[in-house]
């Protein structure tokens, strides 16, 4: 490590210090974030994704709870005979039905000397070097998200290179506690043979048909007309339903269509975004505020590392999260691989 590094990174550490409320360098130590700046952190993490900017990061304070049920809305509207009966409340969120728990994820990391020295110069080595891990950070965040199934006591990104060995996400949330609101999954959870057709000639002639279905068959009746609802799907689902609409659009109600696609990018009405990391061909009808992230205060902890034996710093960093649907009853998806594309020699695949 060059001098002016050096002296960059021991500014850092120093500055670190200060603002967690330890009054001076924090190099080689263990140190547990206080509560407001764990929340500073996390929000910081969030902004870094513009999915993460729009669910929910809940601060908790038990690892193992029932979840809040924030963004959770029902019918309130009623009528009583009060000659006959009483007039009864209704409760507002629904906090029944899952039970969130939140647990480890780690977030080692290391830095060459020889990176750190090509940044040694720059005036806001700090920031660079603390939105370098915050980035993949919140990439992460979104590949569990989505594809989390389990949380293994040791995870490998071998094998599970989307971190599906790291925590449990939305999806698998789901399909554990109702997996009626995901086609593709039987009563117990178990995948099935199911196979539906997207496209002129299958079961869906269209995304938009698919969806609407989800929605008349998947949602809770007072969620069907939700205002806040959007659709997400995967990247081969994306590009096929922009396809089919260029290639049909010779006809004036096609080319309408594809102009509203292309303009607002809309299925069934809805708000359509493919976001990062979302399985390929899955889909998923919610809203941004019926799905969480829970994170445990008192449970970030972080180690920076000077290690001279290696010629590098290595960061250690952990927090306790959970991922959360609010509202089981405003989630519909359909399962990654039960969808059938039509190909260009005409089969289904």
């Amino acid at each position: 490590m060059l001098q002016t590094t050096r002296q960059a990174f021991n500014n850092y550490t120093k500055g670190l210090g200060n603002w967690l409320g330890y009054g001076g360098d924090i190099r080689n130590e263990m140190v547990t974030y206080p509560p407001e700046r764990q929340q500073s952190a996390y929000s910081v993490a969030a902004e870094k994704a513009d999915f993460l900017k729009k669910v929910n990061h809940i601060p908790v304070t038990a690892q193992l709870g029932q979840r809040v049920g924030i963004g959770v809305s029902r019918p309130i509207a009623s009528r009583t005979d009060t000659d006959i009966d009483e007039r009864s409340t209704k409760e507002v969120a629904d906090l029944s039905g899952d039970t969130y728990h939140a647990v480890q994820t780690n977030l080692d990391t290391h830095i060459s000397y020889r990176t750190l020295d090509a940044w040694a110069h720059m005036v806001n080595f700090g920031g660079i070097y603390s939105d370098h891990i915050a980035l993949q950070a919140a990439r992460d965040r979104l590949m569990i998200g989505f594809n989390g199934e389990r949380s293994d006591t040791t995870s490998d990104l071998a094998t599970n290179p989307l971190l599906q060995d790291v925590n449990i996400g939305w999806l698998e949330k789901t399909r554990r506690n109702e997996p009626a609101r995901i086609m593709g999954y039987d009563s117990t959870g178990l995948a099935t043979t199911d196979a539906w057709k997207v496209g002129e000639g299958g079961d869906y002639g269209t995304l938009d048909a698919l969806v609407f279905d989800m929605i008349t068959n998947l949602l809770d009746t007072w969620h069907q007309g939700a205002d806040d609802l959007v659709v997400l799907v995967g990247r081969d689902l994306w590009t096929n339903h922009g396809l089919s609409l260029l290639a049909h659009s010779n006809l004036p109600t096609e080319r309408q269509a594809l102009q509203s696609w292309f303009a607002a990018q809309t299925v069934a009405g809805l708000p359509c975004i493919m976001p990062p990391f979302f399985p390929a061909r899955a889909v998923m009808v919610t809203s941004y505020s019926n799905l969480s992230i829970y994170y445990q205060l008192g449970t970030m902890r972080r180690a920076v590392m000077d290690n001279p034996k290696r010629d590098r710093v290595e960061e250690y960093r952990s927090q306790n999260e959970a991922y959360v649907v609010e509202d089981f009853g405003k989630f519909a998806a359909v399962r990654h691989g039960a969808l059938l594309l039509k190909t260009a020699n005409g089969t289904w695949a």
